[in-house]
Protein backbone atom coordinates (compact mmCIF):
# COMPACT_ATOMS: atom_id res chain seq x y z
CA UNK A 1 0.00 0.00 0.00
CA UNK A 2 2.83 2.64 0.74
CA UNK A 3 4.29 1.92 -2.18
CA UNK A 4 1.02 2.44 -3.97
CA UNK A 5 0.87 5.86 -2.45
CA UNK A 6 4.42 6.29 -3.37
CA UNK A 7 3.90 6.01 -7.19
CA UNK A 8 0.73 8.43 -7.42
CA UNK A 9 2.70 11.04 -5.80
CA UNK A 10 5.51 10.53 -7.72
CA UNK A 11 2.76 10.78 -10.82
CA UNK A 12 1.17 13.60 -9.32
CA UNK A 13 4.44 15.27 -9.15
CA UNK A 14 5.49 14.48 -12.46
CA UNK A 15 2.06 15.62 -14.22
CA UNK A 16 1.12 18.67 -11.87
CA UNK A 17 -0.86 20.51 -14.90
CA UNK A 18 -2.99 17.18 -15.18
CA UNK A 19 -3.22 16.74 -11.45
CA UNK A 20 -4.35 20.74 -11.02
CA UNK A 21 -6.97 20.29 -13.76
CA UNK A 22 -8.76 17.16 -12.95
CA UNK A 23 -8.77 19.19 -9.14
CA UNK A 24 -10.20 22.15 -10.24
CA UNK A 25 -13.12 20.60 -12.41
CA UNK A 26 -14.08 18.63 -8.67
CA UNK A 27 -13.95 21.17 -6.89
CA UNK A 28 -15.70 24.37 -8.92
CA UNK A 29 -18.35 21.77 -8.75
CA UNK A 30 -18.60 20.67 -5.37
CA UNK A 31 -18.34 25.12 -4.58
CA UNK A 32 -20.83 26.07 -6.60
CA UNK A 33 -23.50 23.53 -5.30
CA UNK A 34 -22.43 24.60 -1.50
CA UNK A 35 -22.37 28.08 -2.36
CA UNK A 36 -26.06 27.82 -4.76
CA UNK A 37 -27.88 25.19 -2.11
CA UNK A 38 -26.63 27.27 0.56
CA UNK A 39 -27.30 30.87 -0.23
CA UNK A 40 -30.85 29.58 -1.23
CA UNK A 41 -31.61 27.70 2.31
CA UNK A 42 -29.77 31.14 3.66
CA UNK A 43 -32.35 33.19 1.89
CA UNK A 44 -35.36 30.62 2.49
CA UNK A 45 -34.81 30.53 6.23
CA UNK A 46 -34.65 33.99 6.41
CA UNK A 47 -38.44 34.83 4.96
CA UNK A 48 -39.61 31.53 6.65
CA UNK A 49 -38.35 33.59 9.89
CA UNK A 50 -40.01 36.59 8.61
CA UNK A 51 -43.23 35.39 7.91
CA UNK A 52 -44.05 31.92 9.09
CA UNK A 53 -43.27 31.21 12.34
CA UNK A 54 -46.19 32.78 14.04
CA UNK A 55 -48.50 29.91 15.84
CA UNK A 56 -51.60 31.41 15.56
CA UNK A 57 -53.80 32.09 12.49
CA UNK A 58 -54.66 35.74 12.34
CA UNK A 59 -58.43 36.14 10.17
CA UNK A 60 -59.20 39.63 9.40
CA UNK A 61 -62.37 40.90 8.31
CA UNK A 62 -62.60 44.65 6.95
CA UNK A 63 -66.14 45.94 6.05
CA UNK A 64 -66.55 47.20 2.42
CA UNK A 65 -69.60 47.50 -0.15
CA UNK A 66 -71.82 44.60 -1.57
CA UNK A 67 -71.37 44.00 -5.47
CA UNK A 68 -74.77 41.53 -5.58
CA UNK A 69 -78.11 42.10 -4.80
CA UNK A 70 -79.82 40.70 -1.67
CA UNK A 71 -83.44 39.83 -0.61
CA UNK A 72 -84.71 43.06 -2.48
CA UNK A 73 -81.92 45.08 -1.11
CA UNK A 74 -79.57 46.78 -4.01
CA UNK A 75 -76.26 46.18 -4.56
CA UNK A 76 -73.71 49.21 -3.89
CA UNK A 77 -74.54 49.02 -0.04
CA UNK A 78 -72.36 49.75 2.28
CA UNK A 79 -71.61 47.45 5.39
CA UNK A 80 -70.35 48.67 8.99
CA UNK A 81 -69.37 46.50 11.08
CA UNK A 82 -69.16 47.14 14.93
CA UNK A 83 -67.87 45.28 18.52
CA UNK A 84 -71.34 43.18 19.12
CA UNK A 85 -70.06 41.44 15.59
CA UNK A 86 -67.16 40.37 17.00
CA UNK A 87 -68.70 39.17 20.53
CA UNK A 88 -70.80 37.28 18.03
CA UNK A 89 -67.98 35.76 16.40
CA UNK A 90 -66.38 34.36 19.58
CA UNK A 91 -70.08 33.16 21.02
CA UNK A 92 -70.75 31.29 17.38
CA UNK A 93 -66.87 30.13 16.95
CA UNK A 94 -65.93 28.54 20.44
CA UNK A 95 -63.94 25.39 18.74
CA UNK A 96 -61.73 27.98 16.54
CA UNK A 97 -61.56 31.71 17.84
CA UNK A 98 -59.37 32.40 20.93
CA UNK A 99 -59.73 35.89 20.92
CA UNK A 100 -60.87 38.96 18.88
CA UNK A 101 -59.56 42.09 18.65
CA UNK A 102 -61.25 45.42 16.94
CA UNK A 103 -59.56 48.27 15.42
CA UNK A 104 -60.24 51.55 14.33
CA UNK A 105 -57.70 53.23 12.18
CA UNK A 106 -57.57 56.11 9.74
CA UNK A 107 -54.97 58.32 7.92
CA UNK A 108 -53.40 61.08 9.60
CA UNK A 109 -50.29 63.50 9.17
CA UNK A 110 -47.76 63.24 12.03
CA UNK A 111 -45.24 65.92 12.38
CA UNK A 112 -42.85 67.24 15.19
CA UNK A 113 -40.17 69.97 14.85
CA UNK A 114 -41.12 70.61 11.15
CA UNK A 115 -40.66 67.24 10.40
CA UNK A 116 -43.82 65.50 8.79
CA UNK A 117 -45.20 62.13 7.54
CA UNK A 118 -48.33 60.59 6.08
CA UNK A 119 -49.12 57.40 8.13
CA UNK A 120 -52.00 55.93 9.79
CA UNK A 121 -53.51 55.86 13.40
CA UNK A 122 -54.77 52.47 14.62
CA UNK A 123 -56.96 52.55 17.78
CA UNK A 124 -56.62 49.17 19.86
CA UNK A 125 -57.68 48.14 23.80
CA UNK A 126 -54.83 46.50 25.78
CA UNK A 127 -53.92 42.96 24.70
CA UNK A 128 -53.84 43.52 21.13
CA UNK A 129 -50.42 41.89 20.60
CA UNK A 130 -51.44 39.00 19.30
CA UNK A 131 -52.61 40.34 16.02
CA UNK A 132 -50.06 43.13 15.62
CA UNK A 133 -46.59 41.60 16.08
CA UNK A 134 -44.67 44.30 17.70
CA UNK A 135 -41.37 44.88 19.85
CA UNK A 136 -41.21 47.27 22.76
CA UNK A 137 -37.82 48.81 22.61
CA UNK A 138 -38.49 52.11 25.04
CA UNK A 139 -41.49 53.36 27.25
CA UNK A 140 -44.55 51.39 27.95
CA UNK A 141 -47.53 49.62 26.47
CA UNK A 142 -50.84 50.66 26.16
CA UNK A 143 -52.96 50.46 29.83
CA UNK A 144 -56.70 50.30 30.54
CA UNK A 145 -55.86 53.86 32.75
CA UNK A 146 -55.32 54.85 29.28
CA UNK A 147 -58.72 53.59 27.69
CA UNK A 148 -60.58 54.97 30.53
CA UNK A 149 -59.50 58.17 30.55
CA UNK A 150 -59.03 58.97 26.56
CA UNK A 151 -55.61 59.71 27.14
CA UNK A 152 -54.03 61.22 24.14
CA UNK A 153 -50.93 59.08 24.39
CA UNK A 154 -49.42 56.45 21.87
CA UNK A 155 -46.66 54.61 20.61
CA UNK A 156 -44.23 54.99 17.65
CA UNK A 157 -42.77 52.99 15.54
CA UNK A 158 -38.74 52.69 14.81
CA UNK A 159 -39.98 52.98 10.79
CA UNK A 160 -41.46 56.71 11.85
CA UNK A 161 -38.94 57.76 14.00
CA UNK A 162 -36.58 58.14 11.20
CA UNK A 163 -38.82 60.39 9.54
CA UNK A 164 -40.02 62.63 12.45
CA UNK A 165 -36.75 62.27 14.34
CA UNK A 166 -34.12 61.34 11.98
CA UNK A 167 -31.37 62.98 14.32
CA UNK A 168 -32.64 61.15 17.81
CA UNK A 169 -32.30 57.70 18.97
CA UNK A 170 -35.36 55.93 19.26
CA UNK A 171 -35.28 55.29 23.01
CA UNK A 172 -35.01 58.53 24.17
CA UNK A 173 -38.24 59.68 22.28
CA UNK A 174 -40.46 58.52 25.28
CA UNK A 175 -42.18 61.82 26.67
CA UNK A 176 -41.96 63.61 23.35
CA UNK A 177 -45.21 65.66 21.91
CA UNK A 178 -46.00 65.29 18.45
CA UNK A 179 -48.68 66.17 16.65
CA UNK A 180 -51.00 64.03 14.93
CA UNK A 181 -53.42 65.79 12.41
CA UNK A 182 -52.56 68.95 14.91
CA UNK A 183 -53.63 67.22 17.98
CA UNK A 184 -50.81 66.92 20.72
CA UNK A 185 -49.99 63.79 21.79
CA UNK A 186 -47.24 62.29 24.36
CA UNK A 187 -45.11 59.12 22.68
CA UNK A 188 -45.62 56.59 25.96
CA UNK A 189 -43.22 54.16 24.04
CA UNK A 190 -41.54 53.06 20.94
CA UNK A 191 -41.86 50.22 19.04
CA UNK A 192 -40.27 48.14 16.19
CA UNK A 193 -42.41 45.71 13.79
CA UNK A 194 -41.09 42.37 14.89
CA UNK A 195 -40.78 40.96 11.10
CA UNK A 196 -38.17 42.45 9.33
CA UNK A 197 -40.35 42.43 5.97
CA UNK A 198 -42.64 45.22 8.24
CA UNK A 199 -42.29 49.05 7.25
CA UNK A 200 -45.18 49.99 8.83
CA UNK A 201 -45.29 53.71 10.35
CA UNK A 202 -48.46 53.24 12.31
CA UNK A 203 -49.35 55.20 15.27
CA UNK A 204 -50.74 53.03 17.87
CA UNK A 205 -52.94 54.73 20.83
CA UNK A 206 -55.97 53.87 22.64
CA UNK A 207 -59.06 52.85 20.84
CA UNK A 208 -61.29 55.29 22.92
CA UNK A 209 -59.10 57.95 22.39
CA UNK A 210 -59.16 57.03 18.69
CA UNK A 211 -62.97 56.97 18.60
CA UNK A 212 -63.35 60.21 20.33
CA UNK A 213 -61.27 62.36 18.38
CA UNK A 214 -62.52 60.98 14.48
CA UNK A 215 -65.53 58.66 14.74
CA UNK A 216 -68.70 59.79 15.55
CA UNK A 217 -70.68 56.11 15.78
CA UNK A 218 -70.22 52.55 17.19
CA UNK A 219 -68.54 51.43 13.71
CA UNK A 220 -65.02 50.01 13.95
CA UNK A 221 -62.57 49.51 10.80
CA UNK A 222 -61.69 45.95 11.06
CA UNK A 223 -62.25 42.64 13.42
CA UNK A 224 -58.94 40.28 13.93
CA UNK A 225 -59.56 37.02 14.74
CA UNK A 226 -56.99 34.63 16.44
CA UNK A 227 -58.08 31.37 15.38
CA UNK A 228 -56.98 27.85 15.72
CA UNK A 229 -57.55 24.30 15.23
CA UNK A 230 -57.25 25.09 11.51
CA UNK A 231 -54.14 22.54 10.39
CA UNK A 232 -54.80 22.35 6.78
CA UNK A 233 -55.99 23.95 3.81
CA UNK A 234 -59.42 22.39 3.70
CA UNK A 235 -59.87 23.36 7.37
CA UNK A 236 -59.07 27.11 6.92
CA UNK A 237 -61.10 27.53 3.59
CA UNK A 238 -64.10 25.81 5.33
CA UNK A 239 -63.91 28.41 8.86
CA UNK A 240 -63.81 31.34 6.34
CA UNK A 241 -66.75 30.35 4.25
CA UNK A 242 -68.25 29.71 7.30
CA UNK A 243 -67.33 33.36 8.74
CA UNK A 244 -68.61 34.79 5.48
CA UNK A 245 -71.88 33.05 6.18
CA UNK A 246 -72.20 34.16 9.43
CA UNK A 247 -71.45 37.91 8.65
CA UNK A 248 -73.96 37.93 5.62
CA UNK A 249 -76.65 36.32 8.04
CA UNK A 250 -75.95 39.31 10.59
CA UNK A 251 -75.67 42.37 7.97
CA UNK A 252 -77.79 41.13 4.88
CA UNK A 253 -75.72 40.42 2.43
CA UNK A 254 -75.26 37.75 -0.02
CA UNK A 255 -73.17 34.65 1.40
CA UNK A 256 -71.42 34.52 -2.44
CA UNK A 257 -70.52 38.28 -2.20
CA UNK A 258 -66.73 38.02 -1.81
CA UNK A 259 -66.89 42.29 -2.04
CA UNK A 260 -68.88 42.61 1.32
CA UNK A 261 -66.28 42.25 3.61
CA UNK A 262 -63.01 41.25 3.06
CA UNK A 263 -61.37 38.05 4.98
CA UNK A 264 -57.63 37.61 4.76
CA UNK A 265 -56.30 35.04 6.27
CA UNK A 266 -52.53 33.98 6.80
CA UNK A 267 -52.78 30.45 6.18
CA UNK A 268 -53.20 31.56 3.06
CA UNK A 269 -50.15 33.59 2.41
CA UNK A 270 -48.08 30.74 3.98
CA UNK A 271 -49.49 28.50 1.79
CA UNK A 272 -48.34 30.75 -1.26
CA UNK A 273 -45.14 31.06 0.34
CA UNK A 274 -44.12 27.22 0.75
CA UNK A 275 -44.87 26.83 -2.88
CA UNK A 276 -42.65 29.68 -3.59
CA UNK A 277 -40.42 28.18 -1.46
CA UNK A 278 -41.08 24.57 -3.60
CA UNK A 279 -40.52 26.32 -7.26
CA UNK A 280 -37.31 28.20 -5.64
CA UNK A 281 -35.27 24.86 -4.20
CA UNK A 282 -36.59 23.29 -7.55
CA UNK A 283 -34.72 26.02 -9.47
CA UNK A 284 -31.72 25.82 -7.09
CA UNK A 285 -31.43 22.15 -7.19
CA UNK A 286 -31.60 22.10 -10.98
CA UNK A 287 -29.13 24.51 -11.28
CA UNK A 288 -26.58 23.22 -8.52
CA UNK A 289 -27.14 19.40 -10.33
CA UNK A 290 -26.33 20.74 -13.63
CA UNK A 291 -23.58 22.34 -12.38
CA UNK A 292 -22.63 18.57 -10.62
CA UNK A 293 -22.83 17.60 -13.75
CA UNK A 294 -20.73 19.87 -15.64
CA UNK A 295 -17.88 18.84 -12.82
CA UNK A 296 -18.32 15.48 -13.80
CA UNK A 297 -18.20 15.44 -17.69
CA UNK A 298 -14.99 17.62 -16.83
CA UNK A 299 -13.64 14.94 -14.61
CA UNK A 300 -14.28 12.04 -16.65
CA UNK A 301 -12.84 13.70 -20.03
CA UNK A 302 -9.87 14.62 -17.99
CA UNK A 303 -9.16 11.09 -16.74
CA UNK A 304 -9.94 9.57 -19.70
CA UNK A 305 -7.08 11.72 -21.67
CA UNK A 306 -5.32 11.21 -18.54
CA UNK A 307 -5.48 6.89 -19.02
CA UNK A 308 -4.50 7.91 -23.24
CA UNK A 309 -1.60 9.48 -22.00
CA UNK A 310 -0.23 7.17 -19.69
CA UNK A 311 -0.69 3.57 -22.66
CA UNK A 312 2.87 3.66 -22.88
CA UNK A 313 3.50 4.04 -19.26
CA UNK A 314 1.21 0.95 -18.26
CA UNK A 315 2.34 -1.22 -20.84
CA UNK A 316 5.83 -0.91 -19.75
CA UNK A 317 4.66 -1.65 -16.22
CA UNK A 318 3.27 -4.70 -17.39
CA UNK A 319 5.63 -5.98 -19.67
CA UNK A 320 7.89 -5.25 -16.79
CA UNK A 321 5.76 -7.89 -14.63
CA UNK A 322 3.53 -5.82 -12.68
CA UNK A 323 -0.30 -7.70 -12.15
CA UNK A 324 -2.88 -6.28 -14.12
CA UNK A 325 -5.29 -5.58 -10.83
CA UNK A 326 -2.39 -3.34 -9.39
CA UNK A 327 -1.94 -1.03 -12.76
CA UNK A 328 -5.94 -0.39 -12.62
CA UNK A 329 -5.44 -0.04 -8.76
CA UNK A 330 -2.89 2.55 -9.61
CA UNK A 331 -5.00 4.54 -12.01
CA UNK A 332 -8.37 4.68 -9.95
CA UNK A 333 -6.52 5.12 -6.57
CA UNK A 334 -4.77 8.10 -7.85
CA UNK A 335 -8.20 9.44 -8.91
CA UNK A 336 -10.33 8.64 -6.13
CA UNK A 337 -7.47 11.21 -4.03
CA UNK A 338 -7.48 13.52 -6.34
CA UNK A 339 -11.49 13.59 -6.26
CA UNK A 340 -11.47 13.53 -2.88
CA UNK A 341 -8.64 16.20 -1.85
CA UNK A 342 -10.28 18.86 -4.03
CA UNK A 343 -13.82 18.02 -3.20
CA UNK A 344 -12.53 18.36 0.23
CA UNK A 345 -11.29 22.17 -0.69
CA UNK A 346 -14.46 22.33 -2.63
CA UNK A 347 -16.39 22.78 0.04
CA UNK A 348 -14.12 24.36 2.54
CA UNK A 349 -14.23 27.49 0.07
CA UNK A 350 -18.02 27.26 -0.25
CA UNK A 351 -19.09 27.17 3.08
CA UNK A 352 -16.32 30.10 3.42
CA UNK A 353 -18.09 31.69 1.28
CA UNK A 354 -21.72 31.27 2.34
CA UNK A 355 -20.49 32.54 6.23
CA UNK A 356 -19.17 35.46 4.74
CA UNK A 357 -22.06 36.45 2.93
CA UNK A 358 -23.94 35.15 5.84
CA UNK A 359 -21.62 38.11 8.16
CA UNK A 360 -21.91 40.32 5.33
CA UNK A 361 -25.50 40.57 5.08
CA UNK A 362 -26.14 40.72 8.58
CA UNK A 363 -24.25 43.85 9.46
CA UNK A 364 -25.42 45.65 6.52
CA UNK A 365 -29.26 44.92 7.93
CA UNK A 366 -28.45 45.78 11.22
CA UNK A 367 -26.90 49.03 10.10
CA UNK A 368 -29.29 49.90 7.73
CA UNK A 369 -32.26 48.67 11.01
CA UNK A 370 -30.79 50.88 13.61
CA UNK A 371 -29.58 47.41 15.20
CA UNK A 372 -32.43 46.08 15.40
CA UNK A 373 -31.32 43.11 12.97
CA UNK A 374 -33.99 42.67 10.33
CA UNK A 375 -32.04 40.57 7.96
CA UNK A 376 -33.83 38.29 5.40
CA UNK A 377 -30.78 35.86 5.11
CA UNK A 378 -30.44 33.77 7.97
CA UNK A 379 -28.21 30.24 8.70
CA UNK A 380 -27.10 29.87 5.20
CA UNK A 381 -26.00 26.04 5.06
CA UNK A 382 -25.83 22.74 3.01
CA UNK A 383 -27.12 19.55 4.75
CA UNK A 384 -23.72 17.51 5.10
CA UNK A 385 -24.89 14.24 3.35
CA UNK A 386 -25.97 16.03 0.12
CA UNK A 387 -21.57 17.56 0.05
CA UNK A 388 -21.04 13.67 1.04
CA UNK A 389 -23.19 12.38 -1.84
CA UNK A 390 -21.67 15.04 -4.00
CA UNK A 391 -18.32 14.15 -3.52
CA UNK A 392 -19.35 10.60 -4.06
CA UNK A 393 -20.70 11.06 -7.29
CA UNK A 394 -17.47 12.97 -8.52
CA UNK A 395 -15.31 9.97 -7.05
CA UNK A 396 -17.80 7.38 -9.12
CA UNK A 397 -17.39 9.09 -12.54
CA UNK A 398 -13.76 9.47 -12.00
CA UNK A 399 -13.88 5.61 -11.28
CA UNK A 400 -15.96 4.99 -14.25
CA UNK A 401 -14.30 7.50 -16.39
CA UNK A 402 -10.74 6.00 -15.25
CA UNK A 403 -11.65 1.85 -15.17
CA UNK A 404 -12.59 1.62 -19.30
CA UNK A 405 -9.44 3.09 -20.82
CA UNK A 406 -7.40 1.80 -18.10
CA UNK A 407 -9.33 -2.06 -18.72
CA UNK A 408 -8.18 -1.42 -22.63
CA UNK A 409 -4.25 0.16 -21.66
CA UNK A 410 -3.39 -3.18 -19.91
CA UNK A 411 -4.59 -5.11 -22.44
CA UNK A 412 -2.39 -4.16 -25.65
CA UNK A 413 0.54 -5.16 -26.08
CA UNK A 414 3.97 -3.52 -25.27
CA UNK A 415 4.63 -3.48 -28.93
CA UNK A 416 1.27 -1.72 -30.12
CA UNK A 417 1.63 0.60 -27.38
CA UNK A 418 4.96 1.59 -28.49
CA UNK A 419 3.79 1.89 -32.20
CA UNK A 420 0.59 3.76 -30.82
CA UNK A 421 2.11 6.31 -29.23
CA UNK A 422 5.44 6.78 -31.26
Amino acid sequence: MLELFSEIFASVRHNKTRFLLTGLSTAWGIFLLIVLLGTGNGILNGISHAWLDEDDNIVTIEPSTTMLPWNGLPVNRSIAINEEDGSSIMESFPDNVTAWVPELDRNVVVSCRNKYSDTDIAGYYPGYEPVRHIVLIAGRNLNDLDIVNHRKVCLISTNLCKRVFPADDPKDLVGRIISVNDIAFTVAGVYRPSKSYNVSRTVIAPFTTVRSLWFENDDISKISIVARGLDSEAENHRFVEQLRSHMAARKQFSPADRKAVTITNTYDLALYINSLFRTITLFLWIVGLSTLVAGIVGVSNIMLITVRERTRELAVRKAMGAKRRSIISLVLTESVMVTLFFGYVGMLLGIGVIKLADVIVSATADTASSGVGSSVFLNPGVDPGIVLGATLIMVAAGLLAGYMPAKKAVSIKLVEALAAID
